[in-house]
């Protein structure tokens, strides 16, 4: 039995399409429709039901489909085990969400440069909805994004957490001292869609104080937001450390509040199947990674 056509029907099936499972493996549908048929003419039997519309596979499929995740993982993490890292050769699919762009990414990819010189990193910025269903589908093979995820079956490992703050910039009038949420709510509130987190966090706030909602905009675009508070134009509800640099160079102060919103937490995932070993080694270096870079950057922030 040819591991290679096992393998591509472990992705039709995993993935209910010929299609996702040739993207999945960087190849074509009909490379996938040919070793589909190879493996069958080898087994002696259909694999797949091809009497319905919907892609499924036949009994003895399901028996094939359950040995062989249990070979596909077999084989990647025996040659993980065996192979020092730096030998360890795949072509990695990570999705990240903007936060982690603007904050740890870099040293990331440097650490695994380092560490795996032979991993190649195709690296995909995404709204966290769009990278979770990436990697249910096979195309992202990992994703570091705001957690937790309970809409499929992965592996799940915490990686870190943001403070959001109100920030504006010295040009905005009335932000001079502290600042209640009547006072902050009297301007133009810069954040992310009424669909996300940030903005439902604020609405609860502003609904136990009975505040009328203030006026927005609203962009999922980090960098728009923050260049529409460096020019005056509202207050940005934003992840603290993603306007570090404005900070720094006074475009932005973090205003006086007593207001507090949670934290943001964000988390690594992954399926089991091919290469888990590396994905996991790749979420082990990454947890490493930004806990230090989190510590240097918290500790760059004016006080």
């Amino acid at each position: 039995m040819n591991l290679k056509n096992l393998e591509a029907f472990y992705w039709v099936v995993s993935l209910n399409s010929f299609n996702k499972a040739a993207i999945k493996l960087q190849t074509t549908q009909p490379a996938i429709s040919q070793k589909i048929t190879a493996l069958e003419k080898s087994l002696g039997f259909n694999t797949l039901d091809r009497s319905s519309r919907q892609l499924k596979p036949t009994h003895k499929g399901m028996t094939l489909f359950r040995y062989a995740e249990k070979f596909m993982r077999l084989e990647t993490d025996l040659i993980a085990e065996l192979a020092e890292d730096h030998y360890l050769t795949a072509t990695i699919r990570l999705g990240v969400s903007e936060t982690i762009v603007y904050t740890w990414l870099v040293e990331y990819i440097e650490a695994v440069q380092l560490a795996f010189p032979k991993v190649s990193v195709e690296i995909v910025v995404d709204l966290t909805p769009n990278l979770q269903e990436s990697v249910r589908t096979g195309h992202l093979d990992m994703a570091f994004l705001l957690g937790p995820t309970l809409a499929f079956e992965c592996i799940e490992q915490p990686l870190c957490d943001f403070e959001l703050s109100f920030l504006a910039s010295p040009l905005l009038q009335g932000t001079i001292g502290q600042m209640s949420l009547s006072n902050l709510m009297s301007h133009t509130i810069l954040t992310y869609p009424k669909t996300t987190y940030p903005y439902k966090e604020l609405k609860i706030k502003i609904k136990q104080q009975a505040i009328d909602e203030p006026c927005s905009i609203t962009s999922y675009s980090l960098a728009t937001l923050l260049r529409l508070a460096v020019q005056g134009l509202g207050i940005a509800v934003v992840p603290t450390l993603t306007a570090l640099k404005e900070i720094q160079q006074g475009q932005l102060e973090i205003i006086n509040t007593p207001v507090q919103l949670q934290k943001f937490d964000f988390t690594a995932i992954y399926v089991q199947g091919r290469d888990t070993v590396l994905k996991e080694k790749l979420t082990t270096l990454a947890i490493s990674v930004s806990q230090h870079a989190m510590q240097a950057l918290l500790a760059k922030i004016p006080k």
